[in-house]
C-alpha cells in the first residue's frame, strides 16, 4: 500500500551526555508541521554528509567520529551528542513512524583518543538510546494494531517512552559513576546487551 503525502507532525529529541555529568540533559523540539517536505529529508542529508552515524550493531563509535578537545582538568572526558529522530505519517488511515538513533559528530567531543573504557562507556549511551527506539516501535506497533488512528495518543506513548529513557540513561552514569566504577559498568553494559537481544526481532 501506498502511504500519503507526509503532512502532519514531527518530532526531534536530542540527548547529550557527558562524563562528568556536565549536560546530561533532554532537549524537546515541540511537534510542528511538517508540510510538503519531511523534516527528515534534512536528517538523511547530513546522514550522507557524514556529520551523523545512524545506530547499528556493526558500527560502533570510533574515537576518529569526536572531536579533539583538549581541557584544563584531571581526567579523562567526553561527550556524546545523541538524537532520536522520529517522522510521522500517515498510511490508510492510521500513524505509521520511522524512527532513528543518531550519534551527532559535531557535537560530540573528547579528551582522551586512547581511552578505551571511557569509549565504551559513550557507546552504550548510544546503545540505551537504540533500545528506546525499540520501545517506542513496540508500543507503536501495539497501538496500530488497536487500530488506533489519533495522532495525539502516539505522541503521548513516544513522550512517556523517552521521559524514561532520559530517566534510565541518567542513573546508568550515577551508578556506573560516568563509567568509573569498572563492576557497575560491566553490569550495565550486560543488562542493556541482553534486553538489546531480547528485542532485536520485536
Amino acid at each position: 500500500m501506498e502511504s500519503t503525502q507526509v503532512n502532519w507532525t514531527y518530532e526531534m529529541v536530542k540527548v547529550v551526555f557527558d562524563m562528568n555529568g556536565w549536560l546530561s540533559k533532554l532537549c524537546w523540539m515541540i511537534f510542528g508541521a511538517a508540510i510538503a517536505i519531511p523534516a527528515s529529508g534534512q536528517m538523511e542529508a547530513s546522514i550522507a554528509d557524514e556529520t551523523m552515524i545512524e545506530w547499528s550493531d556493526s558500527r560502533p563509535l570510533e574515537w576518529k567520529d569526536y572531536t579533539y578537545r583538549q581541557i584544563h582538568q584531571k581526567g579523562s572526558v567526553a561527550l556524546t551528542n545523541v538524537k532520536h529522530s522520529v517522522k510521522g505519517y500517515l498510511r490508510n488511515g492510521l500513524p505509521v513512524f520511522e524512527i532513528k538513533v543518531l550519534f551527532r559528530k559535531p557535537y560530540s567531543w573528547t579528551s582522551d583518543t586512547t581511552n578505551l573504557e571511557l569509549l565504551g562507556h559513550e557507546q552504550l549511551h548510544f546503545d540505551i538510546a537504540e533500545l528506546y527506539r525499540r520501545k517506542i516501535e513496540h508500543e507503536i506497533i501495539k497501538l496500530q494494531k488497536k487500530q488506533e488512528k489519533k495522532a495525539a495518543v502516539y505522541r503521548a506513548e513516544i513522550k512517556r517512552i523517552l521521559g524514561e529513557f532520559n530517566v534510565y540513561s541518567r542513573r546508568y552514569d550515577k551508578e556506573s559513576n560516568h563509567g568509573m566504577s569498572k563492576p557497575e559498568q560491566e553490569r550495565w553494559k550486560e543488562e542493556v546487551m541482553l534486553e538489546l537481544k531480547q528485542t532485536q526481532n520485536n
